[in-house]
């Protein structure tokens, strides 16, 4: 049982009404933050500040929604080049101040670049590098979503529109993940988490208000009926895009020990693919078991 403060277990609630920007001015709601850079109309790559970036389409399609002010900087270059990147660092105090600089709005890109301590270089990307309109991205971040604004999926109105009520909201389509190299390792093994400042939001009419959160946790599946079968099947269809899991065979794979999971789904997806098999059932599975016992 979950041992809180008799505080939080015996205060009572009291009512807030929403108001604007609520998640900051009506509530307590930790958010990460992404340097999106963009290009402007003069070819300049301009950095933007933004906490209300959110995983939208995850499974099939691969896309992220930025709620933005229409009148941003970021939100103008996006709805004439319709390209960005999403650009994330690691806790660092002095570099927080220069985030700060960087999200006071009404400033233009060339302003902001006499603010900005930040690195920006050409995307690794060929393609991208050889589009005028994407922007640069930032040296010192640890991770970098490329995008491409994806105008076919509205959501409220066009985001080529200006809102009456101020705000635009982008279907960003991810184009690519960049990882510095030590960071891809981690993502594979598990066990390092890059720390990642936590935002929450303009407050007191005078600041912004960031915090730093200590190293992340493991809370082992809980050992229930089904739920073996189900960590394999999450695992198993998270690791290829093009190989799929099905349940039955998941459940043939869920007597593996934890530690070697992860390498043995991967044998499977390369075998799988030497048969072109978009989808590993218990056919495909048995026909892999029985090659390897043949090839031992």
């Amino acid at each position: 049982m979950a041992h809180f403060s008799a505080a939080s277990k015996n205060e009572a609630f009291v009512s807030l009404q929403p108001l604007d920007n609520f998640y900051q001015s009506s509530s307590f709601f930790p958010l990460p933050f992404a340097l999106i850079t963009t290009v402007d109309e003069s070819g300049r790559t301009g950095i933007g500040p933004h906490a209300l970036v959110f995983p939208f389409s995850v499974a099939d399609e691969h896309s992220l929604l930025l709620i933005s002010r229409s009148s941003s900087g970021t939100a103008n270059n996006l709805r004439r080049a319709g390209r960005c990147a999403l650009n994330y660092i690691e806790f660092d105090r002095r570099a927080l101040n220069n985030v700060a600089l960087l999200g006071y709005p009404g400033q233009s890109a060339k302003e902001k670049q006499k603010e900005n301590d930040f690195t920006l270089v050409p995307s690794p990307t060929k393609a991208l590098r050889a589009d005028p309109n994407y922007p640069m991205i930032v040296q010192e971040a640890f991770q970098v979503f490329e995008c491409i604004l994806d105008d076919s999926t509205e959501i409220k109105t066009a985001p080529n529109r200006e809102r009456d009520h101020g705000e635009s909201h982008f279907v960003l389509r991810i184009n690519n993940i960049l990882l510095k190299e030590s960071n891809r390792k981690h993502l594979d093994e598990g066990g390092i988490f890059p720390s990642m400042p936590i935002f929450y939001g303009f407050r007191d009419g005078a600041n912004f208000w960031f915090a730093e959160h200590k190293e992340p946790f493991a809370i082992p599946i809980p050992q229930k009926a089904g739920a073996p079968v189900q960590a394999v099947f999450y695992l198993a269809n998270r690791l290829d895009e093009n190989v799929k899991f099905t349940k039955e065979a998941c459940q043939k794979l869920s007597g593996i020990p934890r530690p070697f999971l992860r390498s043995a789904l991967k044998g499977i997806i390369a075998e799988a693919k030497k048969r072109d098999a978009a989808q590993v059932d218990e056919e495909t599975l048995d026909d892999i078991n029985a090659a390897r016992k043949k090839a031992v």
